[in-house]
């Protein structure tokens, strides 16, 4: 009898990540116990044009008329330097639903889940989230043109220090031998292969120098209905959204069919969705969706170690993958 999908699945995230802070600071005090400046968000209030699609010739000279107050943030004339920091936490269990009304299901998925973990699967995927830790991907606009990038981890009781240009954005082969990137891949491998009861505590300060004044980009809030651009802050510090760090730490997917023609990963999604481009690229059964990969696994398909993989990373990721009621 094949096993289908429950009208109730949901999987309990397994990478929690916290917001990131922003900081500013000198370069020459990376690694020192100097005290960070937090950065503030500030208003800036100036005269735009009419830029929009469709605006009439005679508006075309005007100012426009909505008000262009919008958030910034910036280094300090004193600092060159932009810190972020953030925790993830590794939580173990991985492949026990959180709520499921299938025992079966339930119960396929787990030995599934074991049997992956039992394997290389999962150091796989540990080698990956470690490598988007190396390499700065959180960072996302902060990370483009600075002059040095470096990471700093803690994790179980152990310090590395990456070179984030020494690791690629496109691929996970560059400096693929480098011992620290391993160890803390195994930190994290050791993590997801915990029981209920287990974790490990990850710990990210990441340096990157700008120049004096320059830009930095906290996240930005949803601002609906409103013209101003709103940015997150923590307390009156500039911050990026933890949703953000998580989603550039699963950004592991270059399984999909048309990775070739991409050349880049895209984050663990159900359909591989990347909203920035408006795409999708796993929207059905034949692009290898979720839903239809993991009722084959469950059903003993043949499932290629990267199929699995996705499968897993998806449970890792989190979240509710119930059939639909329609």
């Amino acid at each position: 009898m094949k096993i289908d999908l429950p009208s109730m699945l949901a999987f309990e995230r397994k990478l929690e990540t916290s917001d990131a802070l922003m900081f500013s600071g000198k370069w020459e005090d990376v690694g020192t116990k100097e005290k960070w400046q937090d950065i503030p968000i500030t208003k800036r209030q100036n005269r735009s044009t009419q830029s929009a699609h469709g605006t009439s010739d005679s508006d075309k000279v005007k100012p426009n008329p909505v008000s262009s107050d919008s958030d910034d943030a910036n280094l300090p004339l004193a600092h060159d330097t932009l810190k972020v920091s953030f925790s993830m936490r590794v939580v173990g269990n991985l492949g026990k639903p959180f709520g499921c009304n299938s025992p079966t299901f339930s119960n396929a998925i787990q030995v599934k889940v074991d049997e992956f973990k039992q394997g290389e699967g999962v150091e796989i995927l540990a080698y990956r989230y470690a490598y988007n830790i190396a390499n700065g991907r959180f960072l996302w606009r902060n990370r483009v043109g600075a002059e040095e990038i470096k990471i700093l981890v803690k994790a179980a009781d152990q310090t590395f220090t990456f070179n984030a240009y020494d690791f690629s954005l496109n691929d996970f082969d560059k400096s693929s031998d480098n011992a620290e990137l391993k160890q803390l891949a195994t930190a994290i491998s050791e993590g997801l292969k915990g029981d209920e009861q287990s974790f490990v505590l990850i710990e990210v300060d990441a340096f990157v120098k700008l120049g004096h004044q320059q830009h930095v980009f906290p996240s930005q809030e949803m601002n609906m209905g409103e013209k101003g651009k709103s940015l997150f802050r923590l307390d009156n510090c500039a911050a990026i959204h933890n949703v953000k760090i998580g989603n550039a730490i699963r950004t592991i997917d270059t399984w999909y069919e048309r990775y070739a023609e991409q050349g880049q990963p895209i984050a663990i999604e159900p359909f591989g969705a990347v909203t920035q481009i408006g795409d999708a690229f796993r929207k059905n059964k034949k692009e290898g969706d979720l839903y239809s990969t993991m009722v084959d696994w469950v059903n003993g398909g043949e499932l290629s170690l990267e199929q699995q993989a996705f499968v897993t990373g998806n449970l890792i990721r989190g979240g509710v993958f119930s059939k639909s009621s329609k």
